[in-house]
């Protein structure tokens, strides 16, 4: 009887841990707001700067020609055609790929949808 419970708990732990990745989607949460959102910015050290973006809209969304800018060049780059976020999804573009430095303070980044309107916005 002790291994059956232990192997049931065992069991219900193993079940209920996750892997989080790009790749995996996640159930909307009452946390966090109901739409494609910057979902973090690393902004030091200089070699990890990154923004990650969300899709928390509900469905899949196409972000082709979409706009990730910063407080000096707020159009700095513009999503690829084909990117397309599942829901839960997230997609983190890194300094390299965006062009532009994220300041260590004072910064404001700026996520624009294809019709230029912002979506989101994220500063330190």
């Amino acid at each position: 009887m002790k291994y059956i419970i232990l192997l049931f708990t065992t069991l219900i732990i193993f079940v209920g841990c996750s892997k989080n990745n790009d790749e995996i989607t996640d159930p909307i949460s009452p946390t966090e707001p109901e739409k494609v959102y910057i979902y973090s910015a690393v902004s030091s050290p200089t070699t990890s700067e990154s923004v990650t973006i969300k899709n928390n809209s509900g469905t899949s969304q196409d972000l082709t020609g979409w706009i990730i800018g910063d407080i000096n060049d707020p159009t700095a780059y513009k999503i690829p055609n084909g990117t397309n976020l599942i829901q839960g999804a997230k997609k983190t573009y890194y300094r390299s790929t965006l062009g532009f430095q994220i300041n260590d303070t004072g910064e404001i980044i700026y996520l624009k949808n294809s019709s230029g309107n912002t979506v989101d916005t994220w500063s330190n």
